[in-house]
């Protein structure tokens, strides 16, 4: 007992204060995500578009946040991390009210498309800004605790979604997700203006893929970090499906209404709350790393599976925690190593097309999975994501083996 609480007292102490911060206002930032885990529920069911059409629609987010990633990283190299991060709090969070309005199939795309643009420049600026007050040995543990923070917000967010979209309506989602948005940005305005980058007292070994002579190299130019995105975006098609097709796969196929599949997604945060923490710092304290990203990719992929059997709210929740368990052991050791593989002059530029990755996920995953469905059906579907997820798995495999990650 005392050998665990002194792993949970290691994990969480020796944070910087601004990462602390950053953690408190994606907090509150996360616990606003309201519409993006309904989107396709709403475009299909409440205004009624095919499903075909309701992933092209969706996809909108995902091309807006490729525009996003960009400048996000771009100009957090320019006119640093924390201006970025309260321009996309504050801009994204008007634009998700006003998204609301919009029904058309032409006003929708627009809309999103914006919304994302503005909001998804938060994630490589969040990044950014992480990689300048702490040092690399440390980034595993401290994207963890952002994700905890993520995990915190999302554990209430979607679950209270779910309620009011059943018991008040949608176009309140809009107004909650938009106003917590803005609340953050305010508030992340009024207490990083006086804050200066710690990266000088912490040195660091610099560590660049695939260069041993530690000259810093463009993302483009540094084949390993090439095969790691193309990893990344093919467990990252996989994973994102908890937020396109599963929704709707629940609610058409199992019958589970909005309240019921929020439930799922805010007990899979509890989860992460919970231990993800102590175990990435188990992880990187052991310099294990590699292994146990291999075991999240395979297990992010394996769960799917599961959806070939009868549906049940056990099932469901057991479902959840293998693809729980999964996320929480590859994503903050993925999302950590663009930080870990950069230099402070091209730290920006890497984040940028690691979410530049994510964000073509978000453009592919929506319309190749719902278009999917629709000519082979959920099954095929399941079985379909599993072997992608191998496909992760061995490549991920390379790059240990080549000690590149």
């Amino acid at each position: 007992m005392n050998k665990t609480l002194q792993l949970y007292k290691d994990a969480y102490s020796g944070h910087p204060k601004e990462v602390w911060a950053l953690a408190g206002i994606t907090f509150i930032n996360r616990t606003g995500t309201m519409v993006l885990p309904f989107l396709t529920i709403y475009l299909n069911t409440v205004l009624g578009f095919p499903l075909a059409e309701a992933g092209l629609i969706a996809s909108g987010f995902g091309f807006g946040s490729l525009v996003g990633s960009i400048l996000g990283g771009r100009l957090s190299d320019k006119i640093g991390a924390n201006n970025v991060i309260i321009i996309s709090l504050v801009t994204g969070g008007i634009l998700f009210i006003f998204l609301q309005f919009a029904i058309s199939f032409t006003e929708l795309f627009v809309m999103i498309f914006f919304t994302a643009m503005f909001g998804e420049a938060y994630r490589p600026a969040l990044t950014t800004a992480i990689g300048d007050y702490v040092p690399k040995t440390e980034t595993g543990r401290s994207m963890s605790l952002i994700r905890l923070a993520i995990n915190l917000g999302l554990a209430g967010g979607p679950t209270v979604g779910g309620i009011i979209a059943v018991t008040m309506g949608y176009n309140w989602l809009f107004w909650f997700d938009g106003l917590t948005c803005i609340f953050a940005g305010i508030v992340f305005f009024l207490i990083s203006r006086h804050w200066e980058k710690r990266e000088k007292k912490h040195p660091a070994p610099i560590k660049i893929i695939h260069n041993d002579n530690e000259i810093p190299i463009p993302p483009l130019q540094n084949r390993n970090y090439l095969i790691f995105l193309l990893a990344t975006f093919l467990i990252g098609f996989v994973f994102m499906q908890w937020f396109h097709s599963v929704p709707i796969f629940l609610k058409a196929t199992w019958g589970f209404q909005e309240d019921t599949i929020g439930l799922l997604i805010g007990l899979s945060c509890i989860i992460i709350v919970v231990i993800e923490m102590p175990l990435i710092h188990s992880i990187e304290k052991a310099g294990t790393g590699q292994k146990y990203i291999l075991a999240g990719v395979f297990l992010v992929g394996f769960s799917y599976l599961l959806f070939i059997f009868s549906g049940s709210f056990l099932l469901g929740l057991l479902i959840v925690s293998i693809w729980t368990v999964g996320e929480m052991i590859f994503m903050p050791l993925n999302s950590a190593t663009p930080i870990n593989v950069s230099t402070k002059s091209n730290r920006g530029l890497y984040m940028s097309y690691f979410w530049m990755t994510w964000s073509a996920v978000q453009i592919a995953a929506p319309i190749v999975s719902l278009s999917f469905i629709h000519y082979f059906g959920y099954t095929a579907f399941w079985f379909f994501l599993f072997g992608i997820s191998l496909v992760s798995v061995w490549l991920n495999y390379i790059l240990g083996k080549r000690k590149a990650i």
